[in-house]
């Protein structure tokens, strides 16, 4: 786990709205990671969570929303991960909330790389898909 979570250009999908999207939640990953690195509050840990949890769920629809929209071929298999990542992070934050130090480093482990690898592997299957259809 880095220092600190920052946006790369190499994450983009060329969609504005997604990436805006994707900033946010490297901006949240980054944000539980210095809250836990200071093992700073069970209450601040848990509000970023929550928030991460919503918000999440908020860019998820965005994307099935066009998968819908544009018959994306790969659909069912991509939300099918997001209800993975869901399940997982709602598991781990119960984890974390019975203030297990090393769940929160768990978590925050989990989210970098998941959203590293999900960003730069799935996420770039449907590039094609939605700049085709007028996503810019």
């Amino acid at each position: 786990m880095s220092e600190q979570f920052e946006w790369k250009e190499e994450f983009s999908v060329s969609v504005e709205e997604i990436d805006e999207q994707h900033k946010k939640l490297v901006g949240l990953i980054s944000r539980l990671f210095a809250v836990v690195s200071q093992t700073q509050g069970k209450k601040e840990t848990e509000s970023i969570i929550q928030e991460l949890i919503a918000y999440t769920k908020y860019h998820f629809s965005t994307e099935e929303k066009y998968f819908k929209k544009f018959n994306y071929k790969y659909k069912d298999e991509h939300i099918k991960q997001h209800q993975g990542f869901v399940t997982k992070v709602t598991a781990l934050k119960k984890k974390c909330m019975e203030d297990e130090i090393a769940a929160r480093f768990e978590l925050v482990d989990f989210l970098e790389d998941w959203l590293i690898h999900h960003v730069t592997g799935a996420d770039r299957k449907y590039i094609k898909c939605f700049t085709e259809n007028g996503l810019k």
